[in-house]
């Protein structure tokens, strides 16, 4: 199970959590600036990246905002890069564009 939480520590952060009852499976997190979501937080297995990043990419979009900037560090860029989220650049230039090329295309 997916859930949204709300960091009570700072109210600007937006973040997912994926839970297995009382035990967390994965985290990513990150903040608006602009017009632009800064996923700053990513802790999960391989295994729950692509569901962890599509999750809160898919809700940046229902809030109207359309591009994305990964600030991790370099091992899960490549990670994002291996899984299609990004090319030589850290962002997405826009969201809806992303997924309407649906899962296996860059």
């Amino acid at each position: 199970m997916i859930e949204i939480l709300q960091n009570k520590e700072n109210l600007d952060k937006i973040e997912f959590n994926a839970r297995d009852g009382e035990e967390t499976l994965g985290r990513t997190a990150g903040v608006l600036e602009g017009d632009t979501f800064v996923l700053d937080e990513l802790s999960c297995e391989e295994f729950f990246t692509d569901g962890l990043v599509r999750a809160i990419l898919n809700l940046m979009t229902l809030h109207g905002i359309d591009k994305a900037r990964f600030d991790l560090p370099e091992e899960q860029l490549e990670q994002l890069r291996k899984l299609r989220f990004i090319g030589d650049k850290p962002e997405i230039s826009s969201i809806a564009e992303f997924f309407d090329k649906g899962c296996c295309k860059q």
